[in-house]
């Protein structure tokens, strides 16, 4: 069976589109595609802010860490606040929350 030229070049075209639709989907729409690229590097930059939001916070809490350690008025300070405790003479006052 031989195929005319015009037949072989509408061949060699529906070849070529159908490989080129091929090709464009498996990169698009693929495991390693480019729409999944996209979801990965929102998610990184998601767990990057959040990444950086713990660290603030563990150099936050270091700080507090280091302040009682070293300054005794910050034991007194939670002492009075949480535990209502006081010196000597100091009036404590109860206000109902609202």
């Amino acid at each position: 069976m031989r195929f005319s030229r015009k037949a072989k070049r509408e061949l060699s075209w529906i070849l070529l589109f159908t490989s080129c639709v091929a090709l464009l989907s498996i990169l698009l729409f693929g495991d390693g595609g480019l729409i999944q690229l996209r979801k990965y590097r929102a998610e990184l930059r998601d767990l990057q802010l959040e990444n950086l939001d713990l660290r603030q916070q563990r150099s936050d809490y270091l700080q507090k860490i280091d302040k009682l350690k070293t300054d005794p008025y910050q034991w007194e300070r939670i002492a009075r606040e949480r535990y209502n405790f006081a010196l000597e003479g100091d009036i404590i006052v109860n206000l109902p929350d609202r």
